[in-house]
């Protein structure tokens, strides 16, 4: 097959979120096929550094430049539109040009339009004959809703009501597409229901099984982790909750614990939580060992959608991993079952004391779940599902007889 991903970012570095998802998706692809990607860049060292590196693993790569100055005008001059905020804010007819460009000669098997920001890109390649794919990730609408519910600033709750409502229009905007995915199963029902039964289709999240193999490093006994993109707000929300509800109770019975956050551009309310026994430790190169280090991971998120990243790399190494339902719905049935939830403050700590006393039956426990993550949710099984569905797709709109493009040997 011969694909183009559109993206809103550089997928690089990919540590974690949407460029852990796309980096991935590249560079399993590329083995057998020719994957393009086409991409907005901020400034030179952009271009030069993240832009490059990726440029490595994909046959051709574009990028068109976006500053933050040009981003923030197009949401001020669209402000009185009907267009969501996050769509504005990566609106460019530059970019669209440069995609009917490169897609003029109708070569392209495969268009995939990663997240939402993308759709409004698809009018530029209406003409082609190639499968066009959007991916959402998450069901944005449903992650707004409840994060409408958990803010309560009233200034941003004005904002977030707004981008809501804008959202939840602007998401039927996808209805053209030969398929949509989302990464969970309650975030395809979400949809599905919205869509009028139109199928939406899955793309979990998954493990890289080359990083996330467990090492022989002692764990600290009452070491509590908490990983994540702290700028994200059910994030920082969730570390925040954590560290003035639930931890003090947890405290209370084991005073020596520590309450460790780990995750990039920590923002100010995060890093104000620093203390003897609660850690900030902003970016760190080698997530696993922090994983591996900690007697519990720990997901107290209050909103969002989709399958979190944290909770099945933790699996995957074997760390015992406390979460509330919400943290967990996205997951098979088989795997969030046996994961340990609560929603209050009470009995999320008395889950993680629990793990704290108890830790080595906890982690035999996680062995198991182990074992069925790394089966069900590599990335190599994800995707090699995902690649058959794309020839699915190919096969079907355009015949059998049609030639579906390998990549050059």
């Amino acid at each position: 097959m011969k694909i183009l991903i559109v993206t809103p970012r550089i997928p690089y570095p990919p540590y974690r979120g949407d460029k852990l998802k796309i980096f991935n998706l590249i560079k399993y692809l590329s083995k057998n096929h020719s994957v393009s990607l086409l991409t907005f860049y901020e400034n030179e060292e952009q271009l030069n550094g993240d832009f490059r590196e990726v440029e490595k693993i994909t046959t051709s790569a574009f990028a068109v430049r976006r500053t933050w100055v040009e981003s923030l005008l197009s949401v001020g001059k669209g402000i009185f539109s009907k267009l969501p905020f996050q769509v504005l804010f990566y609106q460019s007819a530059a970019f669209g040009e440069k995609l009917r460009e490169i897609t003029r000669d109708d070569s392209y098997d495969v268009i995939y339009f990663h997240l939402i920001r993308t759709t409004q890109y698809l009018k530029y390649v209406e003409g082609t004959s190639a499968i066009k794919v959007q991916d959402f990730t998450d069901a944005v609408s449903m992650y707004l809703s409840r994060y409408l519910v958990a803010e309560k600033n009233p200034i941003k709750k004005l904002g977030i009501g707004e981008e809501a409502k804008r959202i939840e229009v602007y998401e039927k905007e996808a209805q053209p597409f030969d398929a949509i995915y989302v990464c969970s199963e309650k975030d395809s029902d979400y949809l599905s229901a919205r869509y009028n039964g139109k199928k939406i289709s899955l793309l979990m999240n998954g493990v890289n099984l080359e990083t996330f193999t467990p090492i022989d490093i002692l764990y600290e006994a009452n070491r509590i982790i908490f990983t994540g993109n702290m700028p994200y707000f059910a994030n920082s929300d969730a570390a925040v909750h954590f560290a003035n509800e639930i931890f003090p109770l947890v405290c209370n019975e084991i005073p020596d614990a520590k309450f460790y956050i780990v995750g990039q551009k920590p923002p100010q309310q995060v890093k104000a939580l620093a203390s003897s026994n609660v850690i900030v430790t902003g970016f760190v190169e080698d997530i696993r060992a922090e994983y591996c280090k900690s007697a519990v991971n720990i997901a107290p998120i209050r909103f969002g959608a989709g399958t979190l990243n944290k909770v099945i790399e933790s699996l995957a190494l074997g760390i015992p991993v406390v979460s509330t339902s919400m943290a967990i719905s996205g997951l098979p049935a088989e795997i969030k079952s046996k994961i340990p939830s609560a929603d209050t403050p009470s009995e999320f700590a008395k889950l993680v004391i629990d793990v704290l006393r108890n830790r080595e039956r906890y982690a035999k426990e996680s062995e198991v779940l182990s074992s069925i993550i790394r089966d069900k949710l590599s990335w190599d099984t994800i995707l090699s599902g995902f690649e058959k569905e794309l020839e699915s797709l190919i096969s079907s709109k355009r015949g059998k007889s049609s030639p579906i493009k390998e990549k050059a040997v």
